[in-house]
């Protein structure tokens, strides 16, 4: 199982826009994405313009079916002009 640490910025002015943004965008992935095992979404405690996303596929083909959707599309397309540190993901395989 692949799990993907997607840690961000975001401008000051633009943390309550993009908790509604993350919201509307897990409710989507819960509805449409039976092989995406888990996705969550922190906001950093003592930073909150820091945000990370942590989710897990199934298999590669859950993962592209993610990339591909349009509401992940909707979504990037909103929050990347309100960042400061651009997403940069992270691909970890679990050890057990």
């Amino acid at each position: 199982m692949k799990h993907v640490f997607v840690p961000y910025k975001v401008k000051p002015d633009a943390v309550e826009t993009v908790k509604v943004i993350i919201g509307k965008f897990i409710s989507e992935i819960k509805k449409n994405e039976p092989g995406t095992l888990f996705y969550r979404s922190f906001q950093e405690e003592d930073n909150p313009t820091s945000f990370v996303h942590i989710m897990a596929f199934s298999n590669e083909e859950a993962e592209n079916l993610h990339k591909q959707s349009g509401y992940c599309r909707g979504f990037t397309d909103v929050l990347y002009p309100l960042c400061t540190v651009m997403p940069k993901p992270v691909s970890y395989l679990e050890i057990n």
